[in-house]
């Protein structure tokens, strides 16, 4: 959370998928869906990247989601971070 944090620019974060709905197995990916007023995307997927280690994950920005996954995120989403 203190990466969150300490961007200002981040103003939300939602888990998503399978380890938001409890249904995730050990390979399972990590599915980030992020409220971002600002415009360096690239530095804040590499920075979560390089936070998560081994595991997998997928980062999408609020802003350039699908009818579809935006659904799915509001139906199953758990924001972890809100400013």
């Amino acid at each position: 959370m203190t990466y969150f944090q300490s961007d200002t620019e981040i103003r939300k974060v939602i888990l998503f998928g399978s380890r938001a709905k409890n249904t995730a197995k050990f390979n399972s990916d990590i599915d980030l869906c992020i409220d971002y007023s600002g415009t360096k995307k690239g530095k804040v997927i590499r920075d979560i990247d390089d936070l998560v280690g081994i595991y997998s994950c997928d980062v999408l920005f609020c802003d350039s989601l699908n009818t579809e996954i935006k659904q799915q995120i509001e139906r199953d989403g758990k924001v972890i971070y809100e400013k």
